[in-house]
């Protein structure tokens, strides 16, 4: 799962089980005819669309409120444009990308939650856990690297054995919540490096990638250094992180950057998508088997792809909003009086991200409502690209409602709004480093 909505686990898997296990199978089939129309072009995108779409239909019913509220306003202010569009005569191209414009995203998001797969082994419970300012180093750089690689699931392994020891302290809670969310500012195995390509599709992967590595960098180390000198560090008791734990994941992002240099032309959405669906049954495989890897990937498929009901809405639904803000824009013949997209406006967007997060207002639905009317006024693309990490990754930091809290409070007790309360100070001098290096990375261009 992604930290959008994850830890929403809804009703009873078990009661749910034939809904649940229908629409992990159509998720799966989502991300398959994704990679089949992505690297064919035989299978149009309107074909996993659908698929996608079936699911949301079934697991709409598990999402919280918050989360119902949110889609409803994306939805209806999306379908008022697409309405718009109808009666003008112009509204099928925006239609077909309300319903297949979202499905690399989805698939993307349905692939990188079988990357768990090959790390729950290693949660053991027999293994004292390491305490000290060592133990804090350890623990924050294994959820930033372990998170980078396998997403939540990182976030979900080692806070679970934290909390079985005890429950979480705010020290161990801060390492969780800012080691996982920088990790968003450079990974392409999040969904917001995804998001940020797919809003501005002419970005290079690489310059973005280093881009939000000098923010992660210095972030990282600054959380490592608060958190060291508060007093507490001596008796901070950390994750029992094995060196070897990060190769499969390191060789992941390895490959995926490895094969967007000889293949440029291959979208990084589908290079994850392949990877993260392959590597994890490779590696299932040659430790348990074919057919013990194989029931791993029956069960993941039937009882975990049905949790990211939230997630999936919600990209279903940002879709939607795009699409419908598009054809608004196109109908009213609007125009953003920008004369370029620049540094300052970069910083602009962050800030705006990041103030509507502290409300409730996830980022994807910012950067969907804005990206579409930046893009043609941009000065370069991987400058808008690289704020939209920066606001992905301090939004779900700030937000007392980002799914990366609502897991935490739902797993480990610890309220959405008391993690802000830790957590804005940090942001403050965060949103200080993304304007830095957005006025170098302009300059460097």
């Amino acid at each position: 799962m992604n930290e959008t909505t994850a830890g929403r686990r809804g009703p009873s898997l078990r009661r749910h089980w034939p809904t649940g296990s229908l629409a992990g199978w159509l998720l799966l089939f989502t991300a398959l005819f994704s990679l089949l129309s992505a690297l064919t072009g035989l299978v149009p995108a309107l074909v996993p669309g659908v698929l996608a779409w079936a699911a949301g239909a079934l697991l709409f019913r598990r999402i919280s409120r918050l989360q119902r509220v949110q889609v409803g306003v994306m939805l209806a202010v999306g379908l008022s444009g697409l309405m718009a569009a109808g009666f003008e005569g112009d509204g099928q191209n925006f239609v077909l990308n309300a319903v297949g414009g979202s499905q690399n995203l989805i698939a993307m998001l349905v692939a990188v939650g079988f990357l768990r797969l090959i790390a729950e082994a290693d949660n053991s419970l027999t293994r004292a856990l390491p305490r000290g300012r060592r133990a804090l180093w350890q623990t924050l750089l294994g959820t930033h690297l372990f998170g980078a690689a396998i997403n939540f699931s990182a976030l979900t392994i080692i806070g679970d054995r934290l909390h079985a020891a005890r429950p979480l302290q705010q020290a161990q809670a801060l390492v969780l919540s800012r080691g996982f969310g920088l990790a968003s500012l450079w990974s392409p195995m999040f969904i917001a490096m995804g998001l940020a390509l797919t809003l501005a599709p002419s970005a290079g992967l690489l310059p973005v990638s280093l881009g939000g590595l000098a923010v992660a960098v210095p972030a990282v180390l600054l959380t490592g250094l608060l958190l060291g000198h508060n007093g507490k560090s001596d008796t901070f008791a950390g994750y029992p992180m094995r060196s070897d734990a990060l190769k499969l994941p390191l060789l992941l992002v390895a490959i995926v950057l490895t094969g967007h240099l000889l293949a440029p032309g291959l979208a990084i959405t589908t290079l994850i998508t392949l990877s993260a669906l392959s590597l994890p049954l490779l590696a299932l495989s040659k430790r348990q088997g074919v057919e013990a890897a194989g029931n791993r990937y029956r069960r993941h498929i039937e009882l975990a792809l049905p949790g990211m009901a939230g997630e999936l809405l919600l990209f279903l639904a940002a879709g939607v909003l795009t699409a419908g803000i598009a054809a608004w824009v196109e109908i009213s013949g609007f125009e953003l009086h920008l004369a370029h997209f620049g540094a300052t406006e970069a910083a602009g967007l962050v800030a705006l991200s990041g103030i509507a997060a502290v409300i409730g207002v996830h980022p994807l639905i910012t950067l969907s409502s804005c990206a579409g009317m930046l893009l043609p006024v941009a000065d370069s693309p991987e400058l808008l690209a690289l704020a939209c990490l920066m606001s992905w990754s301090l939004g779900v930091i700030v937000s007392p409602c980002s799914g990366m809290h609502l897991a935490m409070q739902g797993r480990f007790s610890i309220s959405g709004y008391r993690l802000m309360a830790w957590n804005w100070r940090f942001c403050l001098l965060l949103f200080v480093l993304d304007v830095a290096v957005l006025q170098l990375f302009e300059r460097l261009l």
